[in-house]
């Protein structure tokens, strides 16, 4: 990195690190946001001056789209030894959008919402492990993979209902709820606005915005990404035509294992983020999360009544996850899984399929 740039990056995480220190004065709060963000900024600036090196390994970025010759496709899992995901592909209309989905497994019914930069692959290894005794319906979420990408409608509550488009669509009465990352707040708003047929919510590795309690920090303070990618024209000026260098960055950086997530699924991320309004559109699960804090205060204000399992990756969101979920549920599992970062499907699958095949039949 060029010593000014470093310099200049130094200097703005010291005065957000400064400024967190009396992070009890509210008034600090917008010029610590801006002081991480701009230092995340000058950062990435200085990772892209490299792009013109040479990449890590030898795979070169994919631009073809994953194999939809037929509805159903075979997802080899690469620590498995010989087992397969089998994929039904469908397409649904519902709240305003057309949304991709797939479906597999049998048994009760569980809704899968990912997060970013991801789509319903991350739910892979769980659906392996747990197929044969649940079903899932793992759509792309709006502005993500092969579904619709509008301009608006991100707020936690619009997803909530295209989720409920998706499973009246499929006939579902009650079903379970898996979330993870940025799928999570929306899940939230699922869990109440559905609180009938909602039989547990499940949070992994979840950012919880606009809560209010004891030792409670908006995620948005220790996390530099998050204030970045809510700038989304600068994120997208940084970004484009540079998605495999930071996309493989993020996959590395937010995890314990740095090689948890394949240079395939990286190349596959890449292809995806590559394809028109990918970036623009998922972005704005960012943009919105203004919203995403003022609705999910709003939907707290009550306990909520779905059972709750939330987990959390020491390298990542931590204790943050649990905290947040024993102040807004009536009922909440979970804890911090040590050894573990962000991509938590893909770094502990074993650990989180245990922990969900003890949970849903409790509550089924």
């Amino acid at each position: 990195m060029p010593p000014a740039l470093y310099d200049i990056a130094v200097a703005n995480f010291a005065i957000a690190t400064t400024e967190f220190a009396v992070l009890r004065d509210p008034g600090l709060l917008a010029t610590l946001y801006a002081s991480i963000a701009m230092a995340a900024i000058v950062l990435l600036i200085a990772l892209c001056a490299l792009d013109q090196q040479p990449t890590i390994g030898n795979a070169k970025a994919s631009c073809s789209r994953h194999p939809e010759a037929s509805p159903t496709t075979r997802f080899g899992m690469q620590d498995s030894n010989s087992s397969s995901v089998e994929l039904t592909h469908k397409r649904a209309e519902t709240n305003g959008v057309t949304l991709h989905y797939a479906t597999a497994g049998r048994g009760p019914v569980v809704l899968c919402m990912h997060g970013w930069p991801q789509n319903h692959r991350e739910f892979l290894p769980i659906i392996e492990r747990l197929g044969d005794r649940f079903s899932f319906i793992a759509p792309d979420l709006r502005g993500y993979g092969d579904s619709d990408k509008p301009y608006e409608g991100y707020e936690p509550k619009t997803i909530a209902e295209d989720m409920i488009g998706l499973l009246n669509a499929e006939n579902v009465k009650r079903f379970h709820i898996l979330s993870h990352d940025l799928g999570g707040p929306p899940s939230v708003a699922l869990a109440y606005l559905a609180s009938d047929r909602a039989l547990s919510l499940a949070t992994i590795e979840t950012p919880f915005f606009g809560l209010s309690f004891p030792g409670y920090v908006d995620p948005r303070v220790p996390y530099w990404h998050l204030g970045m990618h809510m700038n989304m024209d600068i994120t997208r000026f940084l970004v484009e035509g540079r998605e495999e260098q930071y996309l493989r960055h993020f996959f590395r950086d937010f995890a314990y294992n740095p090689n948890a997530v394949s240079e395939d699924e990286v190349q596959f991320y890449v292809m995806q983020m590559r394809q028109p309004g990918n970036l623009r559109a998922s972005l704005n699960h960012y943009g919105y999360i203004p919203q995403m804090a003022e609705q999910t205060k709003e939907l707290t204000r009550n306990k909520l009544t779905v059972p709750m399992l939330a987990w959390g990756g020491r390298r990542s969101f931590g204790d943050h996850c649990f905290d947040c979920a024993k102040a807004i549920s009536n009922s909440a599992a979970g804890g911090v899984m040590e050894q573990c970062g962000h991509w938590v499907f893909e770094e502990n699958p074993e650990f989180i399929a245990d922990q969900l095949k003890e949970f849903w039949p409790q509550h089924g």
